[in-house]
This record gives C-alpha cells, sequence and structure tokens, in this order.
C-alpha cells in the first residue's frame, strides 16, 4: 500500500484563501445590510401611507384632498379618458390657504410616492394649470 502524502500549504496560498473568504462574507454581509434596510424602508412608508389613508376618511384633512384630487385625476370621464378638470377645480376651491395646500402636498406624497405638482403638470392643460395657479394664488398664506 502506498501512502498518501499529506500536502502542505504555502503561507502565500493559505493568504489567498483568507482573501477570498474574507471577500465572501463581507459581499454576504453588504447584501444583507442593504436587503434589511430596503424592507425596513418599504414598511416604514407603508405604515406611513396607511396612517395617512386612516385619517383621509376625516373630514377636512389634507389627506382627504389629497386623496379627492387623485380621483379626479384617475376617475376618467364618460368617454374613458382624460382628468375630472371641474373636480380638480371644486378641491381646489375648498382648500382653505396656502399653508393647507402645503400639507395636502404632504399628504399626496405620504399616500402615493408622487409629487402632486408634477402630476398636476402631467394630468391638466397649460390653461387648467393656470386656473388652478390662479386659485391657489387667490388663498391666503395662513
Amino acid at each position: 500500500m502506498k501512502r498518501r502524502r499529506k500536502r502542505t500549504r504555502s503561507p502565500a496560498h493559505s493568504g489567498v484563501d483568507d482573501f477570498k473568504t474574507i471577500v465572501i462574507y463581507s459581499t454576504l454581509g453588504i447584501a444583507t445590510a442593504s436587503g434589511v434596510f430596503l424592507a425596513g424602508r418599504h414598511f416604514y412608508k407603508k405604515s406611513k401611507a396607511n396612517n395617512v389613508e386612516k385619517k383621509s376618511l376625516q373630514e377636512g384633512n389634507p389627506a382627504t384632498y389629497a386623496k379627492q384630487l387623485k380621483m379626479a385625476f384617475d376617475n376618467d370621464t364618460w368617454f374613458g379618458w382624460g382628468t375630472n378638470e371641474e373636480q380638480v377645480f371644486q378641491v381646489f376651491n375648498q382648500i382653505p390657504s396656502k399653508a393647507f395646500y402645503q400639507k395636502v402636498q404632504n399628504a399626496y406624497a405620504d399616500l402615493y410616492g408622487r409629487s402632486l405638482n408634477s402630476d398636476l403638470e402631467d394630468e391638466l392643460s397649460s390653461n387648467d394649470y393656470n386656473t388652478v395657479i390662479r386659485i391657489l394664488s387667490s388663498k391666503n398664506t395662513k
């Protein structure tokens, strides 16, 4: 019977293996930390949106106005396309002040993750957008 000799690794070869191990575990650690961070951020945003959603059932709450505006954007006319501009104007006429409009913008961002002003620009024609700006400009600042 032949005896097998044990292989001994050179110190240089051992250093390469240690480096590979460090790189692998570091990569796994970074991936895990990123996943935990992204999952935490997702659940935080979802929780915040749920809280705002619950408040939107209260009359006079900024989230209520934000929800009404989103519905005006999404509820198509009887032709099946377009935005309900009259509903948008009605909501803006009900907003009491410019400061309150800031709260509506924040609630809209919390609920839908989008900018209300960007959606207004996308959904309305330039004339209708200018009408909304005029309505908002006529409001008190507080």
